[in-house]
C-alpha cells in the first residue's frame, strides 16, 4: 500500500514536471513552435540626449540606422522652421524576396516583394526607401539619399526604411545617415522700440530706428516656367511630330489655371513651333530667368527632337529648335551645355525642375498612329543621358526625362486624346491622380512615382522615365 502511494505521488510530480517544462517553452516559441523573435521596440532611442544642431558650434551628427530596427533616432533635435540636410549612404535588405539597395530603394521592390508584404509606411515609395519623421507621433516623409527640408514642428529625428511595421525582423544590413544644417537659423526679431514721449513727437525729435529686414520666407518665392513644344521644324527634312507642341500648350494652360499651377501668367514663358527659335529659348533661359531669385522655383520643360550631331560625335547633344536645319545640328541645335550654363550662371533659382520629351526613334510607323521622337537610326538614346547629367550642377535640380538611354518616347492620340505618353500621364499626375495622400498637394515625391509607374504599364515596359539630381522630394510643381 505505501508503495502504491509512492508511484502515485511520483506519477503526479512528473506530470506536474511537465506542465512546468510546457508552459516555459510556450513563452519562448510561437505557435508552430519555432522560437519566437525578440520583440522590437517601435522607437530605438539613442545612447545621448539628442542635440540641437541649430546652437552656435554645434557640428552635425551622423547616426547608424540598421535595417532591424523600426524608428532609430538620429541623435539630434530639430527646430521648427530651420532648414537641415541629410545625407545618408550603405546598404541594407529588407529580408525575403526583396533586392539590396541604398537608402534610395531603387531597385528595391521585386515582383514577389511586391506580392508577400502588407502596404508600405509610404506606399507611393519602394521598400528600402530611407524615410524620416520628426517626434514620435509625427508624419512619415522620404529621405532616401539626400534631403535638404524645413523642419515642420520641434523634435526628435527618428529614421527607419520603408519597410512594413513589425516586419524588420529578418532585415539585414545598415544604412548611416548624417543630419547637418544647411542653414544658419534666423536671427530672433528685432524688439519692438517704445514710442517716443509726446513731447518729443510734438518737437520733432522722433526717429525711426533702423532695423535689418527679415530674411525671406518661403511664402515670398515666386513661381516660373519657361515651356517649349517644337511639332513643325522648319527644314522639312527633319520629321515633324505630331503632338510636342500640343504637349507643350496643356502643360502651360495647366501651370497658369487657377485650379492647376497658379503661375503669374507674366511668369510662364511659352514658346511653340516657329516661335521656339535658337535664339529665343537662349533669351528664356539666358535672360528672362535671369530676374529669378535663390527663394524661386523654375520649371523648364522641353518637348521636340533631340539629336546628337553625327554619329561620330555622340557626345554632343542638341535639343532641336524649330529653326534648326538638318545638315548642320551642331551649328543650329540648341547645345546640352548651353543648357548647363543657363542652371550654372544665369538661373538663380535654388530649385530647379527640368522636364524633357525628347527622346530618340526610327520615325513613324506606317500601320501604328505612333510617332517616336528621334531623328536618324535607332541608337541608345545619349539624349536622355546627356539631360540627367544637368543635375550634376548643384543640389536643388531634379531632372526628369521620358525615357532611359535605350529606350523610345513615345506619343499618339490613343494617350488623352493626343500626347506624349510621358507628358499624358505628367499632367494626370499634376491635375490630382499623383495625390496619395490626398493633401491636395503633389509633390516630387509622390509625382515621379506616378509617372514611372503609368508610362511603363502604359507603354509595356518599353519606355522607362528616368529621374536624377539631389532634390526635396517634398517640392511641388503648383503653387
Amino acid at each position: 500500500m505505501p508503495s502504491a502511494r509512492i508511484r502515485r505521488s511520483f506519477f503526479f510530480a512528473l506530470l506536474a514536471a511537465f506542465a512546468l517544462c510546457g508552459a516555459v517553452r510556450a513563452q519562448d516559441t510561437d505557435q508552430f513552435g519555432l522560437p519566437k523573435k525578440p520583440e522590437i521596440p517601435d522607437h530605438v532611442e539613442s545612447a545621448e540626449p539628442p542635440k540641437d544642431i541649430a546652437e552656435p558650434g554645434a557640428e552635425a551628427v551622423t547616426a547608424a540606422l540598421p535595417a532591424k530596427n523600426e524608428w532609430t533616432s538620429a541623435g539630434v533635435r530639430l527646430r521648427k522652421g530651420v532648414k537641415y540636410r541629410i545625407s545618408a549612404s550603405g546598404e541594407w535588405h529588407m529580408g525575403g524576396f526583396c533586392a539590396r539597395s541604398g537608402p534610395s530603394g531603387v531597385g528595391s521592390n521585386t515582383p514577389l516583394c511586391f506580392s508577400f508584404i502588407p502596404p508600405f509606411i509610404l506606399p507611393q515609395h519602394q521598400i528600402g526607401t530611407l524615410i524620416g519623421k520628426i517626434g514620435q507621433d509625427g508624419r512619415p516623409f522620404a529621405v532616401g539619399e539626400s534631403l535638404e527640408f524645413e523642419a515642420e514642428r520641434d523634435g526628435t529625428l527618428y529614421l527607419r526604411s520603408n519597410d512594413p511595421k513589425g516586419l524588420t525582423n529578418d532585415n539585414s544590413g545598415t544604412v548611416t545617415a548624417k543630419v547637418a544644417l544647411a542653414a544658419p537659423p534666423a536671427p530672433p526679431a528685432p524688439p519692438v522700440a517704445a514710442a517716443p514721449p509726446a513731447s518729443a513727437r510734438q518737437n520733432g525729435a522722433a526717429a525711426a530706428s533702423a532695423a535689418p529686414l527679415p530674411p525671406l520666407s518661403s511664402t515670398s518665392s515666386q513661381h516660373w516656367a519657361v515651356v517649349i513644344g517644337v511639332s513643325d521644324y522648319a527644314d522639312s527634312r527633319i520629321p515633324a511630330l505630331r503632338y510636342a507642341a500640343k504637349d507643350a500648350k496643356a502643360l502651360h494652360d495647366w501651370l497658369v489655371s487657377p485650379a492647376g499651377g497658379r503661375y503669374a501668367p507674366s511668369r510662364v514663358k511659352l514658346l511653340l513651333d516657329r516661335n521656339a527659335t535658337a535664339a529665343a529659348i537662349k533669351e528664356a533661359l539666358y535672360t528672362w530667368l535671369r530676374q529669378t531669385i535663390e527663394e524661386d522655383v523654375v520649371v523648364i520643360y522641353f518637348a521636340g527632337h533631340g539629336s546628337p550631331d553625327s554619329p561620330d560625335t555622340p557626345q554632343n547633344l542638341y535639343l532641336l529648335p524649330h529653326d534648326t536645319r538638318y545638315d548642320a545640328i551642331a551649328s543650329t541645335g540648341f547645345p546640352m551645355w548651353d543648357v548647363e550654363t543657363a542652371l550654372k550662371r544665369f538661373i538663380k533659382a535654388r530649385r530647379v525642375v527640368v522636364l524633357a520629351d525628347a527622346c530618340h526613334s526610327g520615325g513613324v510607323g506606317a500601320t501604328f498612329d505612333v510617332a517616336r521622337r528621334a531623328l536618324g537610326d535607332v541608337q541608345p538614346n545619349r539624349i536622355a543621358s546627356g539631360l540627367q547629367n544637368l543635375a550634376s550642377v548643384g543640389a536643388g535640380i531634379a531632372v526628369i526625362s521620358a525615357s532611359d538611354d535605350r529606350q523610345l518616347s513615345a506619343e499618339s492620340a490613343k494617350f488623352g486624346g493626343g500626347h506624349g505618353v510621358f507628358t499624358h500621364f505628367l499632367l494626370e499626375g499634376l491635375k490630382g491622380q499623383a495625390d496619395y495622400n490626398q493633401d491636395s498637394r503633389v509633390t516630387l515625391g509622390e509625382l515621379i512615382p506616378f509617372l514611372s509607374e503609368h508610362v511603363r504599364r502604359e507603354t509595356l515596359n518599353a519606355q522607362s522615365p528616368t529621374v536624377a539630381g539631389r532634390f526635396d522630394p517634398a517640392l511641388s510643381l503648383g503653387r
